[in-house]
């Protein structure tokens, strides 16, 4: 299942580079890639992330207009993405979790945990 965090804002977005910078410092084991301009599929998948956990693996990615991020992997490592990302987006600006089929959808508080995302998906 593909999970989104997502946002929509005409004033902010969050750019590659801080976004490829963040993963790297707070997720030292990931594995990083960052698309290259115009090539095929850079649009939605601008910065590819990759992070192998005891949980398992999770794969990640984000659209160029710099507003959301898809993820696949255990729900417990998406929860901990998920918690993670909404402290890189601006308290004023609603972060929304939902699946790729929106069969579940809720707001991501600026004080989330782990908990809270998973029961988001309940």
């Amino acid at each position: 299942m593909t999970y989104l965090a997502v946002f929509e804002s005409d004033t902010w977005r969050l750019e590659r580079e801080v976004l490829a910078r963040a993963l790297a410092s707070d997720w030292p084991q990931v594995q990083l890639k960052l698309a290259s301009p115009g090539s095929p599929g850079s649009e939605v998948r601008d910065v590819e992330w990759s992070y192998q956990a005891e949980l398992g693996e999770l794969e990640g990615y984000a659209h160029s207009d710099g507003q959301g991020i898809y993820l696949e992997g255990p729900i417990e490592l998406v929860a901990d993405f998920v918690v993670w990302y909404r402290g890189l987006v601006p308290p004023e600006e609603q972060v929304i979790f939902c699946d790729d089929s929106y069969s579940f959808d809720g707001v991501v508080s600026t004080n989330a945990v782990r908990e809270d995302i998973i029961a988001i998906t309940e």
